[in-house]
């Protein structure tokens, strides 16, 4: 499952080019599940048609892992980003 951290340091954040863009979805927007479950089940299609190599059934695992894993962590976290200090460092 892809965090901030990680992403940054091993994953998609680590591989861009640097004037790749990018669109995130954050574990706070209730309609991120679905759209990462959406992708994961066009790329799963798109390995079966041979558009995609079989070891992108890993991608697609962790996509569906990260999509419970957001719907986890809204319900535990009820509304906590909305106080505006979600992530503030308070140092700074």
């Amino acid at each position: 499952m892809g965090t901030k951290l990680k992403e940054l340091r091993d994953g998609c954040f680590a591989r861009a080019m640097d004037d790749e863009p990018m669109f995130v979805l954050l574990g706070r927007d209730d309609k991120a599940p679905a759209q990462v479950r959406a992708w994961a089940a066009q790329r799963r299609a798109d390995i079966s048609l041979g558009k995609r190599p079989a070891s992108d059934h890993a991608v697609v695992a962790e996509a569906y892992a990260t999509a419970d894993a957001m719907e986890q962590w809204r319900e535990d976290n009820d509304g906590a980003w909305r106080s505006g200090l979600f992530g503030v460092r308070s140092d700074g």
